[in-house]
């Protein structure tokens, strides 16, 4: 094996963390779970199947990540969530790095699935995550939603293979994470500032939704394409919805206080 550890967030996990460990056994004897004190059997069938398992609140994805990293054996990570799982082709690619650049990223192919149906384009289709790092040079950073990875001058490579992703369950649950991530992403953008305006709102969506379904051939999908194409309109004129009610809450609360009555001392 390399010299790389796997580390994998959980929380309530238990019908996905044994198969994501095995497949993390592909290309790591040193496998750490950061638990956000699942009230299932997580942690217990993590500890079974021969990973490290460690319980802390919940503090965001960046850092049960960067806590993962801390508490890994080797430098070099690996970070998968509980619903990813490593493929055959990935493995190869992995065990054949000799990291011998310790300010590299490594990136490839995701490939998700919508229930059992794997989606093989639009914006779905073509997903790529940097997940491989060495962790003296390389931090997530800090933010609610949509965790980056932060290094300087850090050189980006793509290798062969891809993780399986099974974290929409249907249609449904496609619809309700994307409501969730979009008030994260619009709470993350009001924390950092960000505003929203007319053409974001509109433009977005429509840009968005036909960029999918159109220009990265998400109508070959069939009902799923369209379904994707809709739901990530929805998805980006919610995010910037939900701002802009942060930033109207954020002026009452200013009109307020400046409209507070100033008591006087005698």
């Amino acid at each position: 094996m390399n010299s790389l550890s796997v580390v994998i967030i959980t929380y309530n996990e238990e019908h996905n963390i044994v198969d994501c460990i095995r497949s993390a056994k592909l290309v790591s004897d040193d496998i750490i779970v950061i638990d956000a004190y699942s009230s299932d059997q997580t942690v217990s069938l993590a500890a079974s199947s021969g990973a490290r398992t460690f319980s802390t609140d919940w503090k965001g994805y960046g850092f049960s990540r960067n806590l993962g990293a801390e508490k890994a054996k080797n430098d070099w990570i690996l970070a998968l969530d509980a619903d990813e799982r490593i493929t055959e082709t990935l493995a190869h690619s992995i065990r054949e790095l000799n990291f011998s650049n310790d300010n590299c990223i490594y990136r490839f192919h995701r490939t998700n699935y919508l229930g059992k149906k794997k989606i093989q384009f639009g914006t779905l289709g073509f997903e790529t995550v940097k997940r491989i790092y060495n962790r003296n040079y390389t931090r997530w950073d800090l933010t609610l939603v949509h965790e980056k990875l932060e290094s300087l001058h850090s050189v980006k490579k793509s290798i062969k293979g891809s993780i399986e992703h099974f974290g929409l369950k249907s249609e449904e649950d496609y619809r309700t994470k994307s409501i969730l991530y979009a008030q994260m992403s619009a709470e993350k953008y009001f924390i950092q500032g960000k505003k929203t305006s007319l053409l974001k709102r509109y433009g977005s969506p429509l840009f968005n939704s036909v960029k999918s379904f159109i220009f990265q051939l998400g109508f070959l999908n069939g009902r799923i394409g369209w379904i994707s194409a809709k739901t990530i309109a929805s998805y980006s004129w919610l995010k910037y919805f939900y701002l802009q009610q942060y930033w109207n809450g954020a002026k009452i609360k200013e009109i307020r206080i400046a409209a507070k009555p100033r008591i006087e001392r005698a």
